[in-house]
């Protein structure tokens, strides 16, 4: 049977032209190398080798064959290269789900510092509820998911990335829009604008609590804030939004960011993943996002 020692042997004599030498070249005795080279041929079915006492040539055959052993076995150690590049997170293909807070800041500084440290991995995302997002890592839609808030689960396994502080968002015509900073309770008479709860519900139960502990129950508007906001008509609606302040770095034409006065409210963005995941890929990226925002002034 024809075997890959096989063309490593006769590429080396092939190339010295001297079993002597191919031999030493080899670290190997002589006489094994010349019944290796004998018994490729018997399984060839054809002379690869024309020997006398003085030298040793290529048939036709053999230059055939010399150049299709070279080829196979270059393309082999490309193989070999290639496949430890991927298990330890060097080469591959990164599937990740993001919330759409994670979108403005967040998710591009991930992407960003990623592409530099790994740039021959192929990084795919998706935005995504976040109720979806369990369903889709355990059957493997997704690799990792970037979460704003994330739902809990027991088959996952989650690492807190960076913490925000909690702005509002006023339509530029409100009472308070030309203020630097409010109480939150000045807004406990406005209309809230959120998201159906069931779609991200720790993180709509965090912003109903954020108001819940300033002593008021919000009362929620119809509208949806995200699909309002990508439409462009947030500021048709008299309400106000409680978002991640980088999520409100750059609001839509007609609305502005207030912030809000000895607000010790923070929302959380974290990593999530399947606990029996073990890909390189995935712990690569754990590692670059876990020094994004070390140091970042938005650091709890």
């Amino acid at each position: 049977m024809l075997e890959l020692r096989h063309l490593r042997y006769f590429v080396a004599v092939a190339e010295e032209l001297n079993f002597s030498r191919a031999a030493e070249r080899l670290h190997m005795a002589q006489p094994p190398l010349s019944v290796a080279i004998r018994q490729l041929e018997q399984e060839l079915g054809t002379t690869l080798l024309e020997r006398t006492t003085r030298d040793v040539r290529l048939t036709e055959a053999g230059r055939v064959f010399l150049d299709g052993a070279h080829a196979t076995l270059a393309e082999l150690d490309r193989s070999i290269v290639e496949a430890r590049r991927a298990s330890s997170g060097e080469v591959g293909r990164l599937r990740v789900a993001f919330s759409w807070g994670a979108r403005f800041v967040t998710l591009p500084a991930l992407g960003q510092a990623f592409r530099i440290s790994h740039p021959d991995i192929e990084l795919l995302t998706e935005e995504m509820w976040n109720s979806r997002m369990p369903t889709a890592l355990r059957s493997g839609l997704v690799d990792l998911a970037v979460s704003v808030c994330p739902e809990v689960n027991s088959e996952l396994s989650y690492e807190r990335i960076r913490s925000e502080t909690v702005v509002a968002l006023l339509s530029a015509d409100h009472p308070l829009a030309g203020e630097q900073e409010i109480e939150l309770e000045d807004l406990a008479t406005d209309g809230f604008v959120l998201f159906p709860r069931e779609l991200a519900p720790r993180l709509y139960d965090s912003l109903v609590g954020i108001c819940r502990r300033a002593g008021f129950e919000p009362t929620v508007r119809s509208e949806s804030f995200h699909t309002s906001w990508e439409l462009g008509v947030l500021d048709d609606v008299p309400a106000v939004a409680l978002v991640p302040e980088s999520v409100a770095r750059e609001p839509p034409e007609g609305l502005v960011e207030v912030r809000i006065r000895d607000c010790a409210e923070r929302i959380e963005t974290a990593l999530v993943w399947r606990k029996d995941d073990v890909s390189a890929v995935v712990s690569a990226f754990r590692d670059v996002a876990g020094t994004v925002f070390a140091g970042d002034y938005l650091k709890q």
